[in-house]
């Protein structure tokens, strides 16, 4: 495989001799990367090459050095890894092609821009936010995520570790999940097909909306469709009101995944995305599809649902232990994952400034989906609902829903249902 390095038309002194040295080589071999290529532009490392390039062999990695090309279009192309100073023409032109992707701000630009572009993208989930201490590229450490079994009622143990915290992180969770003024907006690819393949006039549901960044979509004609969005969270509710930049207040409804709050078949298309994952049973994981399943038209319905996976690709923030109650035949894995809140203690004496940033850690609760349960999910809640699980037939009479695509998607299983009526 082969990496691609780039500090863009700026001096990046650091990124470039750290991206050469041999702890950053020998994990990317490790890691099967056997070329590197970097941009260094007009950087100082310990070879001069003038406006020639380099070529060489150190850690077992074929390595390829110059300072310009007209484009880097063709290498981000290339390339199955990008490590990128965070400019914002460069991630998005990264990110558009769906390459993994890891940034590093120039700490020495006057301001932090580059920072916060990149911190605001990482949080969204599209890129790997990293750091320079000394001369080693180091990315930021996975979250340390610990096993769990849940005992007691179900609905308590949601309520304290999953609905209460949400409640209460809200605001600074919103902050690294989705930038009001950050321009444009990157919704993950098959996310973002399924909803700009939305029929025009159609009305449809955000099962567990958050702070609300999907109700803006699609992002290339915004008032062409409708979505309702549904959360426990009041807090979070608040701020999905006002998601987007258009100003346009959202419709959204406070209430939970697993109650009957609408009509049958009442909306065209539902959305549950990262919220499934927080049901503390199978049979309420089961009842969260169901109530989706019941949610949209039997006739034409469309249904895209995301969870966590078990399986974590190498640019995540967390490594899943696998306990006692989570194996490799379907099962998954209960865990807590933490959410570490900041909050600036009071000034102390005669000092104008903040005091240090006291730390609160939240252990919110997920199931980690094996490979097949999301399917699974879908079968159990289609046959307690008395639907066929199969495509549309041509004559046969009856009601079913059929699987239009399902698979993995950076850290996450994804399923898109379509519903299927043949009346008598």
């Amino acid at each position: 495989m082969l990496a691609f390095v780039t500090v863009g038309s700026t001096r990046f002194d650091s990124l470039v001799q750290a991206a050469l040295s041999p702890p950053v080589l020998t994990s990317l071999h490790r890691k099967g990367y056997h070329q590197l290529v970097v941009q260094c532009g007009n950087s100082a490392f310990e070879f001069s090459i003038g406006d020639a390039s380099l070529a060489l062999v150190r850690e077992g990695v074929h390595v390829e050095v110059w300072k310009f090309k007209p484009t880097l279009q063709e290498e981000y192309e290339r390339a199955d890894l990008v490590i990128s100073h965070a400019g914002s023409g460069t991630i998005l032109d990264v990110l558009r092609l769906g390459k993994p992707l890891i940034v590093v701000a120039n700490p020495t630009l006057l301001d932090n821009h580059q920072q916060e572009l990149a911190g605001a993208l990482s949080g969204l989930g599209h890129l790997v936010n990293a750091k320079i201490p000394g001369s080693y590229l180091v990315l930021m450490p996975p979250k340390a995520v610990a096993p769990v079994v849940i005992n007691g009622n179900p609905q308590i143990y949601e309520d304290k570790n999953v609905h209460a915290i949400y409640d209460e992180i809200a605001s600074h969770f919103s902050s690294t999940r989705y930038k009001v003024r950050l321009k444009p907006f990157l919704p993950w690819p098959i996310i973002s097909a399924f909803m700009s393949s939305i029929a025009t006039g159609w009305v449809g549901l955000d099962a567990g909306t958050g702070n609300g960044k999907y109700l803006p979509l699609p992002l290339d004609r915004p008032t062409d469709i409708l979505t309702v969005g549904l959360d426990r969270s009041i807090n979070l509710l608040k701020i999905a009101r006002n998601a987007g930049e258009s100003g346009t207040t959202r419709e959204v409804v406070w209430g939970d995944v697993l109650g009957q709050s609408w009509r049958t078949g009442v909306f065209d298309y539902a959305i549950s995305i990262a919220t499934i994952h927080h049901l503390a049973t199978h049979e309420r994981r089961i009842q969260a599809v169901k109530r989706l399943l019941q949610s949209v038209s039997p006739q034409h319905g469309r249904i895209l649902i995301y969870v966590w996976a078990i399986e974590q690709d190498e640019l995540s923030k967390r490594e899943i232990p696998i306990g006692e109650n989570g194996d490799s035949e379907g099962l998954g894995q209960d865990v807590v994952v933490p959410w570490v809140l900041s909050k600036k203690a009071p000034a102390t004496g005669t000092e104008k400034r903040d005091g240090p940033a006291e730390q609160q850690v939240f252990n919110r609760y997920y199931h980690m989906f094996a490979k097949g349960e999301l399917r699974g999910l879908v079968h159990d809640a289609a046959k307690d609902l008395g639907l066929h699980m199969a495509q549309q037939p041509m004559s046969t009479l009856g009601r079913g829903v059929e699987i239009v695509q399902d698979g993995w998607e950076r850290s996450n299983y994804y399923i898109e249902l379509k519903c299927w009526e043949i009346p008598e």
